[in-house]
């Protein structure tokens, strides 16, 4: 059963489509974040959009238009990149939920795209199944289809317009992507902190301060591998979906 795009539907059908769904998705995607020089400002838009695409057309969910503006403290100093406030974040989203709620919707599933925006999601998740009693579910970009990432991706460990994203946006469109720019580099790295492709142990909030503005080897992207990370990806958040809908509140 496929799902609806909320803003393709006049009122009446959002009304039919609440009676209909379950769940309500929010992508969120920075679209206007430095992705180096090779990759766009909008990549993390991009990603998002065709995983959104992906799970409205296989899964039966009501999703929303994508919010390309979140909290990104690592990139506000680049050209180009919007950062909110975690505070004023969590009110926004809170606020699009609730407008939800108040018609009979209980779960959520939030399609984030970010890293730093897992923390204040996490928070208004807790709050807001403490003060509502609805289920507010959020991705993490970082480990759906890690395993296949894991798997076809070479580069020594990554994190920001790398091996994972230049591939993805390469499957998405090649147009977008100067690849004859696409360069290696990495941000600081303590010992023991990270594993490949930003598995942390500990965390440690800093800039991104690397000359081209990634972090990972994106010289090493190709459209097949972001052709797998994708479906991937997509497979992971449509198996938790299956199981999402299934669950009683």
């Amino acid at each position: 059963m496929k799902g609806v795009i909320l803003s393709q539907l006049t009122w009446e059908e959002a009304q039919n489509a609440y009676e209909t769904y379950s769940i309500v998705m929010l992508p969120i995607g920075a679209g206007t974040k430095e992705h180096g020089v090779h990759l766009p400002c909008g990549t993390d838009y991009f990603i998002i959009e065709e995983l959104a695409a992906r799970v409205v057309d296989a899964c039966p969910v009501i999703m929303l238009p994508t919010l390309p503006y979140a909290y990104y403290p690592a990139f506000i100093d680049w050209p180009g990149s919007v950062s909110i406030k975690a505070d004023h974040f969590m009110g926004f989203i809170g606020d699009i939920i609730k407008s939800f709620v108040k018609h009979g919707i209980r779960k959520f599933l939030i399609l984030d795209g970010g890293v730093s925006t897992q923390h204040p999601l996490k928070i208004l998740s807790s709050d807001l199944h403490n003060e509502l009693g609805i289920l507010v579910a959020v991705t993490n970009i970082l480990e759906i289809g890690k395993e296949v990432k894991d798997e076809v991706c070479e580069q020594e460990w990554g994190g920001h317009a790398d091996e994972v994203e230049t591939s993805s946006m390469l499957s998405i469109n090649r147009n977008k992507v100067k690849i004859n720019y696409a360069v290696e580099e990495y941000s600081h790295k303590a010992p023991g902190s990270c594993s490949k492709n930003g598995g942390q142990k500990v965390f440690l909030g800093r800039k991104v301060t690397t000359k081209s503005g990634i972090s990972g080897n994106a010289s090493l992207a190709t459209v097949e591998k972001g052709e797998k990370i994708l479906a991937a990806q997509t497979n992971d958040i449509i198996t938790f979906i299956d199981y999402f809908k299934r669950v009683d509140i």
